[in-house]
């Protein structure tokens, strides 16, 4: 139910997107500023809501897991990488402390990634510019805990129980989607997230999954 709906709204979208770039080049030839200005805001109008839909369906259409072997430490690596033009936009470093010689989990690598992305990307987001944030592993018994840790503000006393909840968000821009998708792919591997925060000192979030797991 939730594709044929996102299908149907998406279509017309891509529809007007279309008309609107066609506009948009007639406009241009006569160099008519204002016109030009009022279809760039309609185009990202669409664009953030075209983001909204595919965030919806990546949280309410998740697979099953693909269980396999699972390297941690490469992943958050690789993670690091993809995070890297958001936070070069930014100007927030992302430090990375992976503890060597980290056991192995059973999980679904492309998965997990995501559940890491997603609590990464949100820290860029709650800092200031020059700001920092790290990334870090460590083994906890029968557990792999990876943390990431901002140099924000910190999470706002009467926002914490609700930063798990689809479409919470304080900012304008964004579809709330990014904590709960995390959450909910940490809960399918048998795992756990946790974060402790204080104002004006910033937030660390930690992912807890076990080396087994029968998903």
């Amino acid at each position: 139910m939730v594709k044929e709906i996102v299908q149907r709204i998406r279509n017309p979208l891509n529809a007007l997107l279309l008309n609107i770039d066609n506009l948009g080049n007639e406009i241009a030839e006569v160099n008519i500023e204002t016109s030009l200005e009022r279809l760039r805001r309609m185009r990202n109008t669409i664009a953030e809501l075209d983001s909204l839909l595919s965030g919806v369906l990546r949280f309410t259409d998740l697979p099953k897991p693909q269980i396999t072997t699972v390297n941690v430490n490469t992943l958050v690596a690789e993670v690091e990488t993809f995070s890297r033009l958001e936070s070069s936009r930014k100007e927030v470093a992302v430090k990375v402390d992976l503890q060597e010689k980290l056991p192995a989990i059973q999980g679904d690598p492309v998965q997990i990634k995501q559940a890491i992305l997603s609590v990464l990307l949100n820290a860029i987001e709650a800092c200031q510019v020059k700001g920092f944030v790290t990334l870090a592993t460590e083994s906890r018994g029968a557990h792999i805990m990876i943390s990431i840790t901002d140099s924000g503000e910190g999470i706002p006393l009467d926002h914490r129980e609700h930063i798990f909840e689809p479409f919470f968000s304080t900012k304008e821009a964004c579809a709330g989607l990014g904590l709960p998708l995390a959450l909910e792919i940490v809960k399918m591997h048998r795992g756990e997230i946790s974060f402790k925060s204080e104002t004006g000192k910033g937030t660390t979030f930690f992912i807890s999954l076990p080396t087994s797991t029968r998903v």
